[in-house]
């Protein structure tokens, strides 16, 4: 009996450090995800023979994406999509013009577990739901995206991302 209790108490206080967690990570106008490939992720990285061309002057310029799709099912049982896209630039305009370049850099891979509370994972998505979390994304003013393939030794790559989505008609 005491150890059921034990294990009651652990998973009232387990709920509410999750849903404490979400509350910190929606009052934040920068969100960072944890992308972890699974049967509900994937990631598309554009070929260098298959890149966007665009001519610049008299020269054919590359602009190379990689594409991080979510799918989930909502609580209805619905599909939910949404994805997160990387780009050196939002437009072909400022890829012209060498402007407004999304911000790529590397931190320490301890930023991880000291911000772990902060962080969007595919867990947390299950857990709270596909719609709430395209909301958090949707009202985010930046969203940096960490692939959990990308992460070496002691230093993790962190993108700047766009969110989009698909709606239902």
């Amino acid at each position: 009996m005491k150890y059921l209790n034990i294990i009651i108490i652990a998973i009232l206080f387990g709920g509410c450090s999750s849903a404490r967690n979400l509350e910190k990570i929606e009052n934040h106008e920068v969100i960072f995800v944890l992308f972890k490939k699974s049967e509900l992720t994937s990631k598309t990285i554009n070929k260098p023979n298959i890149s966007q061309e665009v001519m610049i002057g008299n020269k054919p310029q590359k602009m190379d994406w990689i594409n991080y799709d979510y799918n989930f099912n909502d609580k209805k049982g619905t599909q939910s999509h949404f994805f997160l896209t990387y780009t050196d630039y939002d437009d072909f305009d400022d890829f012209d013009n060498d402007v407004r370049k999304k911000i790529k850099f590397k931190i320490n891979k301890s930023f991880l577990k000291a911000n772990k509370n902060r962080i969007i994972t595919n867990d947390l998505i299950n857990q709270f739901g596909v719609n709430r979390i395209r909301r958090i994304l949707y009202s985010a003013r930046t969203i940096f995206l960490i692939d959990k393939d990308e992460i070496k030794e002691s230093e993790v790559l962190v993108r700047q991302v766009k969110y989009d989505y698909f709606s239902e008609e």
